[in-house]
């Protein structure tokens, strides 16, 4: 990781407080445990994934249940490229754990960024903004017509009619056994690794 991109992630408590600072009054999130992580909320979830057609940050066509999700494990965020709060603390979390996953990533886990601003955040913008976080192979950036991004946004229960006030959320699955968990806040990147974890083990356990 680049002196750049550490500078990032060291930062991320920083902008975290901030961010308790903002969104603080009834919400449990901006509070920290005695592990000093972010209490979170995490709840198993239903969600409906359309495979519809989107685009990468390469322009490339994808459809995201069959091509993008697959039968891989997942974590997913949503973003929008002129959001200068909320969505650097998720990218930096996003950051933080591709290092974590090593050789995993784009292999056995996949991180998927969904912009909510599809009108604006075309391939190119999403290009430029996966080299500013130094994202890898593995790390995937989606757009798209916005009807269509709208759809999956409203299947994985991340849609917002504002997409200026997005939920700060991730979502962690598993597209082969579709099992599913919201993380409702800023969860750090060890919170989503041990998640990630628990589906790798179930699906060892299932195939012994």
């Amino acid at each position: 990781m680049t002196n750049r991109i550490e500078s990032r992630v060291i930062s991320l408590a920083v902008l975290v407080f901030l961010a308790a600072a903002l969104f603080a009054p009834g919400r449990s999130f901006a509070a920290q445990g005695s592990s000093g992580e972010p209490e979170v909320e995490a709840r198993k979830v239903d969600v409906k994934l359309h495979d519809l057609k989107l685009l990468d940050q390469d322009g490339r066509k994808v459809r995201f249940r069959s091509d993008v999700i697959g039968d891989r494990i997942v974590v997913i965020d949503t973003f929008f490229t002129t959001c200068g709060l909320i969505c650097p603390i998720l990218s930096a979390i996003f950051a933080d754990l591709q290092e974590q996953l090593g050789d995993r990533l784009g292999r056995e886990v996949a991180l998927l960024s969904i912009t909510v601003d599809p009108n604006t955040d075309i391939p190119p913008r999403l290009k430029e903004f996966a080299g500013t976080w130094e994202a890898k192979p593995g790390w995937v950036f989606l757009t798209g017509q916005k009807g269509s991004v709208d759809r999956v946004l409203e299947g994985l229960g991340l849609y917002s009619a504002d997409f200026a006030a997005h939920p700060a959320a991730f979502l962690v699955g598993d597209g082969k056994s579709g099992q599913w968990t919201r993380f409702y806040g800023f969860a750090s990147p060890e919170q989503i690794l041990g998640k990630v974890n628990e589906l790798s083990d179930d699906r060892r356990g299932s195939a012994r």
